[in-house]
């Protein structure tokens, strides 16, 4: 009789367990269906395809509001600078949320890869397309140089694969290990047989892409609300022609230096260096005419004591002028030491830079060059930073190979 009621008893359990899981599933599938039905209102060459992969990252989204408000917040920003670049080349304008996902929006971004930028640019696609990309500048965070170089790398894998979720798989681990994934399929071309045989960092951005299209599109009905960019977005651009630092701009226009950051990413030391051109230096329109006013107290030596760690006290400006020609003030110590470089054979003006930390326009300066050419043997006057000096000769006796490791740690 025990046992009878035992067996009765764990019957009920488990008639209870099917039933609490057949109403999980049953509300799962109406999630299922809700998600799908939403995503299936965002008409988009994409291909915006729902599945459980997807639905992993849509919740993700959800269960982190306030990252999700953040990412809202700037898109306000950079999403119409990231169309603009995109409807230039003829391209979908929902290839804005590939940069949402990869970086967050967030121009400084840098991943585990070094790369680095609103599109998680890796090195050798900013040098195919000439990007800078130096000791003192990223161009890969400049959001409106990228976007344009983002695009024209968007429309080359198009041409190669005629799908939408290939070229941002491929984007995202190279066309290179995309193709043997493919090969690895029987040669299909459809994103879902590919998946399978894809490494996670590739075969995980085309759902990331669709779950951001859906939150961007639909957080309001998972009652998160909308957010502005925490920074101002009304600015105007000043030439700057001088080395300058983000402390001596703040000291004087009261733009905080973490805003100076986020409106010039592209600066990576919180310092403009010296370039002929000169760079464009974006502050808060409402800030912009302290500086014009105030431009003499802007380019001032600054003293040690008016800024804590600044990287400026280790690149004083007086001491890069004296290198460029303006002279040095009394008792300031001169930290800049002149090498000789000789040109090997295959370098290039760009390289030198690069090996070196300088800019090319400087090399062209100190060199009197009118052009960007190079003869084997020629000798380059390169002024290199004093405490270095010892590392920047050994480059003259560097192999080929040795070379290329300093760029790539670049």
């Amino acid at each position: 009789m025990f046992i009878l009621r035992g067996m009765a008893v764990k019957n009920f359990r488990l008639c209870l367990l099917v039933i609490f899981l057949g109403f999980i599933n049953q509300v799962n599938a109406g999630v299922d269906e809700i998600y799908q039905a939403r995503l299936a209102t965002l008409k988009s060459p994409l291909e915006l395809t729902y599945n459980p992969a997807v639905r992993g990252f849509i919740e993700d989204y959800i269960q982190n509001p306030e990252k999700t408000r953040a990412l809202i917040g700037r898109s306000k920003y950079y999403f119409p600078m990231l169309e603009r670049n995109l409807k230039a080349k003829g391209l979908p304008t929902e290839l804005k949320y590939l940069a949402a996902t990869v970086s967050g929006l967030d121009p400084s971004a840098v991943n585990s890869s070094g790369a680095s930028g609103i599109w998680m640019m890796a090195y050798p696609v900013s040098k195919m397309y000439k990007l800078k990309v130096n000791t003192y500048v990223d161009e890969r965070r400049d959001p409106g140089k990228s976007s344009a170089v983002a695009a024209q790398h968007f429309k080359d894998l198009f041409s190669i694969y005629k799908s939408w979720p290939l070229a941002i798989a491929s984007y995202g681990c190279s066309p290179v290990t995309l193709n043997k994934c493919i090969h690895m399929s029987n040669n299909s071309l459809y994103f879902w047989d590919i998946y399978p045989h894809m490494p996670s960092f590739c075969k995980d951005l085309y759902p990331q892409v669709v779950a951001t299209a859906y939150i961007m599109n639909f957080y309001k009905e998972h009652g998160i609300s909308t957010a502005e960019p925490k920074f101002e977005t009304e600015t105007d651009s000043i030439l700057v022609n001088k080395w300058l630092s983000f402390q001596q701009i703040s000291s004087v226009t009261t733009v905080s230096v973490e805003d100076l950051r986020e409106l010039n990413p592209v600066f990576r030391k919180d310092i403009i260096p010296f370039n002929i051109e000169g760079y464009f230096v974006r502050v808060p329109k409402s800030r912009s005419k302290n500086f014009i006013l105030l431009k003499d107290s802007v380019y001032r030596p600054i003293n040690s004591s008016e800024i804590e760690a600044d990287p400026i006290q280790k690149l004083n400006e007086n001491t890069i002028d004296s290198v460029i020609g303006v002279k040095t003030p009394p008792n300031q110590k001169f930290s800049k030491k002149k090498i000789i470089y000789v040109v090997k054979k295959g370098d290039n003006l760009g390289d030198v830079a690069d090996w070196f930390d300088v800019n090319i326009s400087e090399i062209k300066s100190w060199n009197k060059l009118r052009n960007n050419g190079l003869k084997y043997g020629q000798k380059l006057i390169i002024w290199v930073e004093g405490s270095k000096v010892g590392y920047y000769q050994k480059i003259n006796k560097m192999t080929p190979a040795q070379k290329k490791k300093i760029k790539a740690r670049d």
